[in-house]
């Protein structure tokens, strides 16, 4: 069979949204989930690809960004495809055009019904409070893009509306704190702009359920910021979810990974002192995670990059002592070599 096999550990991105690539995945075994904005309301939507199903295809075909960030939820292994080798798979073999077909129709049948809602929404009768309310929530929990996305909604839809100066008043502080020209939190953009809130009444009290912070979704947020190089926001975020997520034991499995990450944050922005201490700090408070050995590495680039040739051998070698072998073992390898050489 065409193609190569590739294992992804639970947690691993396979590819973030905005992503360009040409290949095309299968889903063999495990849990990938597709994740992305609602054209509808901008909230975040997650959809679990079933095994034997692509994803991957449209932008991969159509040589576009990828349209959704693709996550391993469960250790999941994917067969992977260039746009060649999967146009030879399903002229050879009819049961995976027929999965394609289903696949693409189910889609064509939920882009449908969003143009129907569209087309319907004044008929409808949709809950103006409701549609604000919602963009007090994304407000309120600094998804200052999803939040731009529903007052801007509210205001196509409902421009002489009881809440239109406020959602107005609401889309010029976020317009500030996404160009950085103001704090950006809810309580800023309120207080700068007056409490506009206070006609809301009660409207956010059915909301007070989800007012706990997504610490997961912003986890992947912060790895995307790493991804697009936008380094000092991706550890600002890292460092606000460390803070949150210690007094969350739910969130637990994830405090290593992000003191991981805000170490590899810190190397980018060459403070490499720093970034010394956040990986010492994770292989000390957590000995056994999968990415003590990586923190190594990284340790040991650092000595290198500050010209400790020493501290910097003594750092790869480790790594290649310590068991088990893995990936890391090969450039720790190779950094000896250039060093040795």
């Amino acid at each position: 069979m065409p193609g190569k096999l590739r294992s992804y550990k639970t947690g691993s991105v396979i590819y973030f949204l905005g992503d360009v690539g040409d290949n095309i995945y299968i889903l063999k075994s495990g849990v990938v989930s597709l994740v992305y904005y609602s054209i509808e309301t901008g909230e975040e939507v997650r959809d679990n690809i079933k095994t034997g199903e692509f994803f991957g295809v449209k932008s991969a075909l159509s040589k576009r960004p990828r349209e959704e960030t693709a996550l391993a939820i469960k250790d999941a292994t994917a067969l992977v495809l260039t746009n060649e080798e999967f146009e030879h798979l399903i002229i050879k073999n009819v049961q995976i055009i027929t999965n394609f077909l289903r696949v693409f129709s189910n889609q064509l049948r939920k882009l449908g019904k969003i143009v129907r809602g569209f087309l319907d929404h004044d008929a409808a009768g949709d809950n103006e409070a409701e549609l604000f309310k919602i963009g007090e929530y994304y407000l309120k929990n600094h998804k200052y893009n999803q939040a731009q996305y529903v007052y801007t909604t509210y205001l196509k839809h409902y421009s002489s509306g009881n809440y239109t100066s406020q959602a107005r008043e609401r889309l010029t502080g976020i317009k500030d704190a996404l160009e950085g020209k103001g704090p950006g939190t809810y309580t800023s953009i309120i207080q700068e702009k007056g409490d506009a809130g206070a006609g809301v009444g009660s409207l956010n009290e059915e909301m007070e359920a989800k007012d706990e912070i997504d610490l997961t979704t912003k986890y992947y947020d912060a790895i995307s910021l790493f991804s697009q190089e936008k380094y000092k926001e991706a550890y600002s975020l890292f460092k606000t979810l460390l803070d949150s997520g210690s007094a969350s034991g739910s969130f637990e499995e994830y405090l290593s990974k992000i003191q991981f990450e805000m170490g590899r944050c810190l190397i980018a922005l060459k403070k490499y002192q720093e970034s010394i201490m956040a990986f010492t700090s994770m292989i000390k408070n957590y000995p056994k995670d999968e990415n003590v050995k990586d923190a190594l590495y990284y340790i040991g680039i650092v000595h290198k990059l500050q010209g400790d040739k020493e501290k910097a051998v003594s750092f790869f070698t480790k790594v290649i002592n310590m068991p088990p072998e893995s990936q890391v073992d090969r450039k720790a390898r190779k950094e000896l070599s250039e060093l040795n050489g």
